[in-house]
C-alpha cells in the first residue's frame, strides 16, 4: 500500500541519518551521570520572551518570502547550530563543506485527526524528519524554501500519522539490531515543535496568560539532546530550550538558543544574501 511504501521511506531516511549524522555538540556524559544520580533527575530549561515588534517583523518577512514561520525558523535553527559549532572551530567553513543537520519536529496529532476530537487531553505526539543541507554560499532564504518543500512532502504523504508505524518497524523490523546498537546522544541535537502560534484562549476569570514556556523534566537526552520549543502568544514569541544539566551541556545549548532567538527577533538583520558566515559574525558580536 501507499502507507507501507511511505513508512519504508521514513525508515530509510532514519538509516541514512544514523550513518551520516555528525553530532556537532557531543554531550558531556560525566555531567549527565552526576545529574542522573540525583533524585529526582532533572534537566535544565532556559527561557526567553520576544517583543511585539520582533513578531511583527518576523511575520512580514515570512509573508514576503512566501514561507511559513515554521520553515523559516527551522532554517534559522540549522544555521545557528552550524555557526556556534564553527565559532568554536576556527570560525571558517571547511573545504569539504558542511555536514547535513537533522532536525526532529514534534507534531501534535490531535490537530490532524478526522473527525476533530474537540476539546480533550491527548498526549499524541509524532516526529517528522527534516534535513538541513547547506553549502558555504547557500542563503538562509534558500534553506527555508528547501525545508518548506520537505514539510509539504511530509504533509502530502501524511508522515506524521505514520510515525508510530515507522517506530514499530524500527523497533521490531529487519533493521532493529542496527537501531538498537546506536549509542545514546546520537539522536536529533535540537528537536523542535511544529506549533508556532498558540491558538487557544488566553483570558480567563482568574487572569490573562501573557507567555507560555515548557518545563522539560527528563526529556533529554532520551527524546533528543536538546528540545527547543517556541510559539507566539498574543503576538509575542515565547522561547524555551530544554537541555541536559551541567556547565558544558548548558553552555552549548544556551549559545545556540541565544543566537536563534536573536535572529528570529531581529528580522532586519537578514537579507536575500545572508549565509552561514553571517551567522558566525552574529554569534561573535
Amino acid at each position: 500500500t501507499k502507507n507501507d511504501d511511505v513508512t519504508k521511506t521514513m525508515v530509510k531516511i532514519r538509516i541514512e541519518r544514523a550513518q551520516n549524522q555528525q553530532v556537532l555538540f557531543p554531550l558531556n556524559q560525566a555531567e549527565i551521570a552526576i545529574s542522573r544520580s540525583q533524585v529526582p533527575f532533572r534537566n535544565r530549561t532556559l527561557h526567553a520572551k520576544g517583543t511585539e515588534e520582533g513578531f511583527t517583523k518576523l511575520t512580514a518577512l515570512c509573508e514576503k518570502l512566501g514561507v511559513t514561520i515554521e520553515s523559516y525558523s527551522y532554517a534559522v535553527l540549522v544555521m545557528a547550530q552550524i555557526a556556534i559549532y564553527r565559532k568554536g572551530h576556527g570560525n571558517e567553513i571547511p573545504d569539504d563543506g558542511i555536514p547535513p543537520i537533522y532536525l526532529d519536529v514534534l507534531a501534535d496529532l490531535r490537530t490532524r485527526l478526522e473527525p476533530n476530537p474537540g476539546e480533550c487531553f491527548m498526549n499524541c505526539i509524532a516526529i517528522i524528519d527534516i534535513i538541513g543541507t547547506l553549502t558555504r554560499e547557500m542563503p538562509l532564504f534558500g534553506v527555508a524554501e528547501d525545508i518548506s518543500k520537505q514539510l509539504q512532502v511530509s504533509t502530502e504523504e501524511n508522515r506524521a500519522s505514520l510515525f508510530f508505524s515507522c517506530e514499530e518497524e524500527i523497533e521490531t523490523g529487519e533493521h532493529c539490531d542496527f537501531f538498537n546498537s546506536l549509542p545514546e546522544g546520537t539522536k536529533s541535537e535540537f528537536m523542535s515543535s511544529d506549533q508556532q502560534i498558540f491558538n487557544y484562549p488566553t483570558k480567563y476569570g482568574w487572569g490573562e496568560i501573557k507567555s507560555i514556556h515548557t518545563i522539560g523534566s527528563n526529556w533529554c537526552p532520551t527524546v533528543a539532546n536538546q528540545v527547543l520549543l517556541f510559539h507566539s502568544v498574543d503576538g509575542v514569541m515565547c522561547y524555551s530550550v530544554v537541555c541536559c544539566d551541567g556547565a558544558d551541556n548548558i553552555r552549548e545549548a544556551k549559545e545556540v538558543f541565544d543566537l536563534f532567538v536573536h535572529v528570529i527577533e531581529h528580522s532586519d538583520l537578514v537579507s536575500e544574501g545572508t549565509v552561514v558566515m553571517d551567522f558566525i559574525n552574529f554569534a561573535k558580536n
